[in-house]
């Protein structure tokens, strides 16, 4: 059985992302940001076609790939040398975008307004993740931490009036992610950018 894995780093809309993913087809199983590394090979036996990783309240800078899965997960992929991860797609939300670009090197800092609240979106490139989307849409967003530069490698999908890489993906390889919450009734259109994902070939 293929499946989608959705790592909770303590967002209070995890279950949203999951509730999503069944409305669209796909069987998700929720493992917790603090559970071991062998809860996750247990997962990944299973036979994981996509993994998600959730928003949360931490700092980058407080996790380690010791810590949280969400940090071994990237750092795995990363590396280039793990059979088991190297061509799962990725998708990050809000601290999971954090947690790649941090992982990947790049710059990870307090946004210029630390609120949540909807805000307007502007896409700059579609690509895969973005197909389908409004030039322009609102989202529900976190101004706390953003990724502040491009990790090496990576291209910017879209910015906001307030954060640079609302969006943004790896050039080569499978690996998503936003600043904004598209699990979320708020953002608009959002289930498809969960629906690009969860399709991706």
């Amino acid at each position: 059985m293929h499946m989608i894995l959705i790592i909770d780093n303590g967002s209070q809309y995890t279950h949203l992302i999951k509730r999503n993913c069944r409305d669209l087809g796909f069987v998700a199983e929720v493992l917790n940001a603090r559970a071991k590394e062998k809860d996750l090979e247990e997962a990944l036996g299973k036979g994981v076609e996509k993994i998600m990783l959730s928003g949360g309240p931490n700092s980058v800078y407080n996790e380690t790939p010791e810590t949280n899965l969400s940090s071994l997960i990237v750092s795995r992929i990363k590396n280039k040398n793990d059979s088991k991860l190297e061509n799962i797609p990725l998708l990050g939300i809000c601290y999971g975008h954090q947690t790649i670009g941090y992982v990947f090197g790049a710059k990870v800092e307090k946004g210029r307004s630390a609120e949540y609240g909807t805000g307007e979106i502007f896409v700059d490139d579609e690509d895969m993740i973005l197909k389908g989307m409004p030039k322009r849409f609102t989202a529900w967003v976190s101004h706390f931490d953003e990724v502040k530069e491009l990790p090496r490698g990576f291209v910017a999908l879209a910015h906001s009036e307030t954060c640079p890489i609302e969006a943004m993906r790896h050039g080569s390889r499978p690996i998503f992610s936003v600043q904004f919450h598209p699990e979320v009734w708020h953002t608009e259109n959002g289930e498809r950018i969960l629906k690009n994902f969860l399709e991706l070939r």
